[in-house]
């Protein structure tokens, strides 16, 4: 496969995110040709700089939507030109946000405050979602009793609301829109499988409790959350998700 991989945000910790996803998807399958695209900094992919990719990975930034710099604006616009391409994209946590909004949702900062620590992530049941997506869903369905997993997050911001089209795939107690599959080639996740509980703990969350987001006196329980993670069936399904024909 020829990925690219987008990344939004130059800190430390998104390097390793991608480093994650190399190690759990692309290594496992077999080796992946990968290139870089580092939107933050105004290298942008579009449709003539990805024609020749197979699928795109679009990670997650310290920035919010809101913020609505000239980067997001273009690379909004490049995720409306994917709409019935040949690409796959996956957009995780920021670029999840942004790549709603740019599909006619909305994003706002949510009920329960700043999200951190873990949650149960839930899939609907597969007659709610499209057939094609509902088949794959059911072939790891089988896997498993329920299709829940337990993974990371960290978000001030969230979708409130899905665009004309797009369908929800998942939800939490904390985020009611976990995972839409805002086209049939387009997947989005708020939550990080991209992220370990090593980087979690060790980079994110001393920066979070900085910044106030976590009181001091919650650090323990959030770092016993990070128990029981469900990283490689997440990747198991998006990997199928990614090489699966349109």
């Amino acid at each position: 496969m020829k990925i690219g991989i987008v990344t939004c945000d130059g800190n430390e910790k998104w390097t390793s995110c991608y480093e994650t996803i190399c190690d759990r998807c692309f290594k496992r399958s077999g080796d992946a040709d990968i290139e870089f695209y580092h939107a933050w900094k105004g290298q942008l992919p579009t449709i003539e700089n990805t024609k020749h990719l197979d699928a795109i990975i679009s990670l997650g930034s310290a920035h919010m939507v809101s913020e609505n710099s000239d980067w997001m604006v273009d690379l909004s616009n490049f995720f409306l030109a994917l709409e019935n391409s040949h690409i796959k994209l996956l957009a995780l946590c920021f670029s999840h946000q942004l790549v709603n909004k740019a599909y006619g949702g909305k994003v706002e900062k949510g009920d329960c405050g700043f999200v951190f620590g873990s949650d149960q992530i839930k899939f609907r049941k597969s007659d709610r979602l499209p057939e094609r997506f509902g088949r794959l869903v059911d072939k790891h369905r089988k896997e498993e009793k329920d299709l829940e997993w337990k993974l990371l997050q960290s978000h001030n911001e969230e979708v409130s609301s899905l665009g004309e089209g797009a369908v929800l795939v998942a939800s939490s107690k904390r985020c009611k829109i976990e995972i839409v599959l805002v086209r049939e080639n387009i997947l989005s996740m708020q939550s990080h499988p991209d992220l370990t509980p090593k980087t979690h703990d060790g980079q994110d969350l001393p920066a979070i409790v900085r910044k106030g987001y976590v009181d001091p006196e919650l650090e323990k329980g959030v770092k016993k959350e990070m128990n029981g993670l469900i990283l490689p069936r997440v990747w198991t399904l998006y990997e199928t998700f990614l090489e699966a024909e349109n």
